[in-house]
C-alpha cells in the first residue's frame, strides 16, 4: 500500500507557465528560483500484525548545503553508513492527517538506489503516533479507500 506525491506543494500549486522558468525538476529533486530546494522519499507507517508497511511517497524541503551533499552520494555505495541524518520539513500537505506542510523530519539514507526514509520529528503529531505505533489493518484499508476517493486540484490523495 503506497500513495506518493508527484511534487512538492509549492511546485504543484505554481501556474504551468512559471515551472519551466522557476524550477528544476526530476523523479527526486526538485529546485525552485534557486533558493528552494527538495527531496523525494518514504515515509513508513508499520501496519500491525503485517511484513508490510503503508507507504508515502513525499517531498521534503532541505537546505541546500543538505540537497548538495546527499546529490553528490546519490550513488555512493555505502552512502548509509557515512551520511546523515539530516533535518528537513515536509513540503506536501496531507488532507487525511492534521497538517503535514512543515512538519519537521529527519531524512535516514539509504543504500544507493533507494529514496531516503523520512521519520517524523513532531512526536504530537497524528502522523508521528502512526509512525511510532503503526495502524491495524483496517486502519489501513480505510485510508486506502479513502485516498482512492477523495478528489483533488493534482492528486486523488494530496491537497
Amino acid at each position: 500500500m503506497s500513495f506518493a506525491a508527484d511534487f512538492p506543494d509549492v511546485y504543484a500549486n505554481m501556474a504551468e507557465s512559471d515551472r519551466g522558468t522557476r524550477a528544476l525538476i526530476s523523479s527526486d529533486q526538485c529546485i525552485i528560483d534557486d533558493e528552494w530546494f527538495f527531496l523525494r522519499g518514504c515515509l513508513e507507517i508499520p501496519i500491525l500484525d503485517r511484513s508490510e508497511v503503508f507507504v508515502w511517497g513525499l517531498w521534503a524541503s532541505v537546505k541546500e548545503e543538505v540537497f548538495n551533499e546527499i546529490s553528490e552520494s546519490w550513488e555512493e555505495e555505502g552512502r548509509e553508513t557515512r551520511r546523515g541524518p539530516f533535518k528537513a520539513r515536509l513540503a506536501n500537505s496531507l488532507s487525511v492527517y492534521q497538517e503535514t506542510l512543515n512538519v519537521k523530519v529527519r531524512i535516514i539514507i539509504q543504500p544507493a538506489g533507494t529514496r531516503p526514509l523520512f521519520i517524523i520529528e513532531e512526536e504530537q503529531h497524528p502522523l508521528a503516533f502512526a509512525q511510532q505505533h503503526g495502524i491495524t489493518p483496517v486502519e489501513a484499508m480505510e485510508l486506502s479507500a479513502t485516498l482512492l476517493h477523495t478528489q483533488g486540484p493534482w492528486s486523488r490523495w494530496l491537497q
